[in-house]
């Protein structure tokens, strides 16, 4: 059975009762419309409820995190009818990734209200269902409205209680930024913000998470479900501490059907614990068995592709080599990064004209541009060739526009053990963070403010061109019979 306590969380100030903390009333007020709150709910309610002195809220914000399916849900809509029907919240925001869900747990709260005739008969008028403007409104005058987690969400509003569900899918601050203002002009205001783990791309998660476990904000709290960091997946008791649900409205065979993802997958939802990325692009066991450090292209000179790209924030750019290798495989090696572009521009001519490339790609339509006449000349350069081009060669300007197929056929290459690379820590960082933006039916890399990935781009294209590079010319061999 889980535990009732988080493995972490922001410690009481005094001891609780019901003149220190509103979570009592709340717990009395569930009971009371015949709803049944866990003993981890229970918990979450009295320390987050917690009372200053003065009778406001200790707590603005409130991060809750725990492993997916175990009730954050149902926690939520039990402090949004208690904040409507007996606190006096005139607006109630709830904000999930998409209107959709939003919705869904809106509409969970009116079955919640219709089974209950109390509730019932304080509703005011029929709910709202326009799309885009959907609420519903309580005999005291408050409403619950709904919104989608976007720049625009909560403007011109002033919310009580703002509601996030799913926080793990802002991977910008303005969902954020603007949602989090409605509550500033609102004196007993609180946020709740619940959601499992994430990958590193849940910048406002992880942000808001080392804020609260730092102290330096006495107004933000964060209660955490989860699994130690380094633990087995197999472990059962880690399983129970991400889980306070357990045993309640689950059992362990429940979780051990979840074990058959990924391993990144499991940790996020399973065991809410951090990981690098989820919904990485490469697979990085894989990738580590394609680690070949001793070896180099010295003797592939000839037959060496090179590719240029650069990060969005212009903060890093490398170029890669490739070259295919007699057994199948395709080596690859950084011939140099730079910090900017200023440097890159300056230093990549004299480096590419020691390399002596076969051939040069960049991407036209990624960061790359901002140095388009430089690379555009130098893939004049160096992928002229008499006669007639073969499929998949770059045009003599060098632009790869294929971009999801050199992607999905690097990350494929890699996951078949075909990649040798040099075990490069520059490169095994970026590969690591690299995850997939969909395209069409497919994928590429997901390019994202100072997140590089241009290591990876230039590796999925330095292997397209090493691969569909024409065969090397035999030379003539004359013999000389005595």
């Amino acid at each position: 059975m889980g535990r009732t306590e988080p493995r972490l969380f922001t410690p009481p100030r005094r001891p609780l009762n019901r003149k220190t903390s509103l979570g009592f009333e709340v717990i009395d007020f569930a009971r009371a419309i015949g709803e049944t709150l866990l003993p981890w709910q229970e918990w979450a309610l009295i320390h987050a409820l917690e009372l200053n002195r003065d009778g406001s809220f200790r707590f603005r914000t409130i991060l809750i995190l725990v492993a997916r399916q175990n009730g954050k849900s149902s926690l939520a809509r039990i402090v949004t009818l208690w904040r409507l029907y007996l606190d006096g919240a005139r607006l109630v925001l709830g904000a999930a990734q998409d209107v959709t869900q939003a919705r869904e747990q809106w509409s969970f709260c009116l079955e919640m209200i219709n089974a209950c005739p109390d509730l019932k008969a304080e509703l005011s008028g029929k709910p709202r269902h326009v799309n885009g403007d959907e609420w519903f409104r309580v005999m005291g005058g408050g409403r619950y409205k709904i919104t989608a987690a976007n720049e625009k969400a909560g403007r011109g509003m002033s919310a009580d209680l703002l509601l996030i569900d799913e926080l793990k899918t802002h991977t910008d601050w303005r969902a954020w930024g603007s949602l989090e203002s409605t509550t500033r002009a609102t004196p007993r205001a609180q946020t709740w913000a619940m959601s499992n783990m994430g990958g590193d791309e849940a910048v406002v998660l992880n942000r808001l998470r080392d804020k609260a476990l730092s102290g330096t904000d006495e107004q933000l709290g964060i209660f955490e479900w989860s699994a130690p960091e380094g633990c087995e997946i197999s472990d059962r008791q880690a399983w129970a501490q991400a889980n306070p649900a357990l045993g309640y409205l689950f059992d362990e065979s429940s979780i051990e059907s979840a074990m058959v993802g990924p391993p990144e997958v499991v940790r996020a939802e399973t065991l809410c614990q951090a990981v690098r990325q989820l919904n990485s692009a490469i697979n990085l066991r894989a990738w580590a068995d394609c680690a070949d450090p001793a070896a180099s292209l010295q003797q592939h000179r000839e037959r060496v592709a090179a590719v240029f790209d650069v990060a969005p924030d212009g903060g890093h750019a490398i170029l890669v080599l490739a070259a295919s290798l007699h057994d199948g495989r395709v080596r690859l090696q950084v011939a140099h990064a730079w910090k900017n572009t200023d440097d890159a521009r300056a230093e990549l001519p004299a480096l590419l004209a020691r390399i002596r490339p076969a051939a040069f790609g960049w991407y036209p339509g990624g960061p790359g541009a901002g140095m388009a006449t430089t690379l555009r000349s130098l893939s004049m350069k160096y992928n002229k060739r008499p006669g007639k081009r073969g499929p998949g060669e770059p045009p003599e300007d060098g632009a790869i526009t294929r971009v999801s197929e050199v992607c999905q056929e690097f990350a494929d290459l890699v996951k078949a053990i075909r990649i040798a690379h040099p075990a490069d820590p520059l490169l095994d960082a970026q590969i690591a963070g690299a995850s997939k933006l969909q395209s069409g039916d497919g994928w590429r890399f997901t390019r994202r403010g100072d997140e590089h990935v241009n290591g990876p781009y230039a590796c999925a294209g330095a292997v397209s061109l090493a691969l569909t590079m024409p065969p090397a010319r035999r030379a003539n061999v004359r013999m000389i019979v005595a």
